[in-house]
């Protein structure tokens, strides 16, 4: 299968694993827009993390910045001096998207240069809304048929399901934010829980970073809460590639709750075969 995959699905595959696999479930003629998506944010995700210092990750942000104002500002432009970039502006043709989302995702990302906690919940969830919620409206834009345009029911749905994944994803990155003293758990909730972040950042899973992870498992379940409601269980195949990441965040979600909310535990990444069993069912069903 591997020779079959492009360079966008290659990369995608490697920086995104999970939400690659979502996007197998995807229209054939939409999943290479989808990979180029999931190629692109990995690439600003990781600014942060392949810098020594946070001004050189915010000079990474801003070639991107300029990347996305060449792009839009010559629709007939060459872009062959970076893979990513040259694919998404065939991409950002093809399928007319949005610019403000693309920006958005950029612009979010400048909260990673920071190494302070979000102060409250707000902070937090405007994080997330202007991360994976971006990119799933993003990816909606793709999947949506031609000439049809989404509406704010489905987009609200995808909002909450994104939310929810991105919650999931920094509970599963509690080890990786201790490594580089960074904590993403508001201030105002570490606050009421007793969490010492010095402790945090020694990964050591006390009484009291459990209950603040316990607390952030609760904010995603009702994110996956919210996008049911909206939508009932079941959703158009179409735009399964989105909704299947609200089955994945409950899957981790439920192991950590197992974990008795110790999210320092190698064991919530565990079971892939398993997950991508119980994401084929959900597909075949057409279910989140």
């Amino acid at each position: 299968m591997a020779s079959a995959l492009s360079y966008m699905a290659i990369e995608a595959r490697k920086q995104d694993r999970d939400r690659f696999l979502c996007t197998l479930f995807a229209p054939e003629e939409a999943r290479e827009g989808l990979y180029t998506l999931l190629a692109f944010n990995a690439e600003i995700a990781k600014s942060r993390e392949v810098v020594s210092e946070p001004l050189l990750g915010e000079i990474r942000l801003q070639w991107w910045r300029d990347a996305i104002e060449r792009i839009y500002s010559e629709p007939d432009g060459v872009f062959d001096d970076h893979a990513v970039m040259a694919e998404l502006a065939k991409n950002i043709k093809h399928f007319n998207l949005s610019r403000k989302n693309l920006d958005q995702l950029i612009d979010a990302r400048a909260r990673d240069m920071i190494d302070e906690p979000p102060e409250n919940e707000a902070e937090l969830r405007d994080y997330t809304m202007g991360t994976a919620a971006k990119l799933n409206t993003s990816f909606m834009e793709i999947l949506r048929p031609t000439g049809q345009s989404l509406t704010e029911t489905l987009i609200a749905a995808a909002d909450h399901v994104g939310v929810a994944w991105a919650l999931t994803g920094l509970v599963r990155a509690s080890a990786s934010h201790a490594g580089t003293q960074r904590v993403m758990i508001p201030q105002t909730v570490m606050q009421a829980c007793g969490f010492d972040k010095y402790i945090f950042f020694a990964g050591r899973s006390t009484p009291e970073i459990k209950q603040a992870t316990k607390h952030m498992v609760g904010l995603a379940r009702a994110e996956i809460s919210q996008a049911r409601t909206l939508l009932g269980s079941k959703v158009d195949k179409r735009y399964l590639a989105v909704f299947l990441q609200a089955s994945l965040a409950e899957f981790y979600l439920r192991r950590i709750e197992k974990l008795d909310y110790n999210p320092f535990s190698p064991k919530i990444e565990e079971a892939r075969a398993l997950r991508q069993i119980k994401l084929t069912l959900k597909a075949v069903r057409g279910s989140f």
